[in-house]
């Protein structure tokens, strides 16, 4: 299983955003100059948390807040905003051309096992708070 890139950048922003805020100017050109990313990767993960309720932009552009205690924001909430939860969407092996009953029925079979799966990983992320990653590395 692979955390993709989307996940791993919105991590890396909204830590950057709880340990910056008050001591930068927070606009998207800066934190994408301050993170080495592209301008439009991170204007869109900032859509992607302002929709999500996560941050706040104030009337100026470089008003860029996080809405949300760093104890409330869990390594799960930006998990389910960044990549695909619905297990039913996990298999993408829809042109094998095996003409067996269990080839074509084994999403099915494997989804009660990868269902389990991604129900731990939710239990183990939603224990991951921002504030306990700051802590970690004495932010």
């Amino acid at each position: 299983m692979k955390v993709s890139r989307r996940f791993q950048l919105t991590v890396q922003t909204v830590l950057f955003i709880a340990v910056y805020s008050d001591k930068k100017e927070m606009t998207c050109e800066n934190i994408s100059k301050e993170m080495k990313c592209n301008p439009v990767v991170i204007k869109n993960i900032l859509n992607i948390l302002c929709k999500n309720n996560f941050l706040t932009k104030g009337s100026s552009i470089s008003n860029i807040r996080l809405k949300r205690n760093i104890k409330d924001i869990t390594l799960w909430d930006i998990y389910k905003i960044t990549d695909e939860v619905d297990i039913n969407n996990i298999f993408c092996s829809d042109d094998l051309q095996i003409a067996s009953p269990i080839v074509s029925d084994l999403p099915e079979l494997l989804s009660p096992a990868f269902g389990e799966i991604m129900n731990s990983i939710k239990d183990i992320l939603s224990t991951v708070s921002v504030d306990s990653l700051l802590k970690k590395y004495n932010y």
